[in-house]
Formats: structure tokens, C-alpha cells, sequence
């Protein structure tokens, strides 16, 4: 009888492990081309893992409710896109091998977007599995856009 509670008492606790430990959403680095967003990996991330290759883009207004896609792509599962840390994916732009899943909508001034880049380094060791970015964008007194990065840091 003591053998069997044993056995039971390590199947559950083996059974609540939390597996969120075995996975890593990694930064992506959030910049401006000509007041559009641009999407990359940081070059912390490419120094420490290597090229991810991407296999989907999806772009979220966080400032409604519920939370809105405002714009995705995704590439076929045999070929996705290398991302470097000194390249640009910008907002509305589809890479040539992508698939629109959602078309581009205009970004509001004020609002709050995150960018999810669902993709991971070649290393299978790795457990990364996607790099996630925070941004906002904001009128310029010229009238064109100004976009503005929220770092992981920024309280």
C-alpha cells in the first residue's frame, strides 16, 4: 500500500510541473522606417541564438477590446523567412513567400499594438518558439506618424 500512495503522490506532482519553463517568447526589436513599424530580432537575440527563421506575423491593437488583429501573414511550413536583427519587416509589407491572413488596417494614433514573429532559432535545444514586441504611434506636428517602441524594461 505505501508503494502505491508513492506512485500516486509522483504522478501528480509530475503532472502539475509547470511546461511553461521549457518555452521562451524572446523581445523583438520594435523600430521606425519613414513613421511605419518595422519588425526584427535584437541583435542580443541573434548573437546569442543565431538566425530564426520565421513563419508567421501577426500585429494586435491591444487598446480595444476584445483585442483586434490588425494585420498577419503566415509562409509556407518549408519556407520560412530567415529574420536578422538588421532587417525590416514593415507593417503592411508582405515577404514574397508569405500569405496575407489578415490585411493591414490603419494604425491609430494612441493606441497599443503588440507584434507577435512566430518563429525559432535552428538550434533544437533552444526553446524559444517566438519574439514579441510592444509599440505605440503618435501624430507628429507635420502630420505624418511617429512610432514608438515600448520596451520590455519600460515601466
Amino acid at each position: 500500500m505505501p508503494y502505491r500512495h508513492t506512485l500516486l503522490f509522483l504522478l501528480a506532482t509530475l503532472t502539475t510541473i509547470n511546461v511553461s519553463a521549457w518555452s521562451r517568447i524572446a523581445d523583438a526589436h520594435v523600430h521606425s522606417v519613414n513613421g511605419m513599424p518595422c519588425f526584427s530580432i535584437t541583435k542580443e537575440e541573434e548573437a546569442h541564438n543565431g538566425t530564426p527563421m520565421l513563419g508567421a506575423l501577426i500585429v494586435s491593437d491591444l487598446s480595444v477590446q476584445p483585442v483586434k488583429k490588425v494585420w498577419s501573414f503566415s509562409t509556407p511550413p518549408d519556407r520560412p523567412i530567415p529574420i536578422h536583427a538588421d532587417s525590416c519587416i514593415r507593417y503592411g509589407d508582405l515577404p514574397p513567400t508569405a500569405t496575407t491572413g489578415i490585411k493591414p488596417k490603419s494604425l491609430v494614433p494612441g493606441h497599443f499594438y503588440s507584434v507577435f514573429l512566430n518563429g525559432s532559432p535552428k538550434d533544437p535545444s533552444d526553446p524559444t518558439y517566438g519574439y514579441q514586441g510592444k509599440f505605440c504611434v503618435r501624430t507628429t506636428a507635420a502630420g505624418g506618424q511617429q512610432v514608438i517602441p515600448i520596451n520590455s524594461d519600460m515601466q
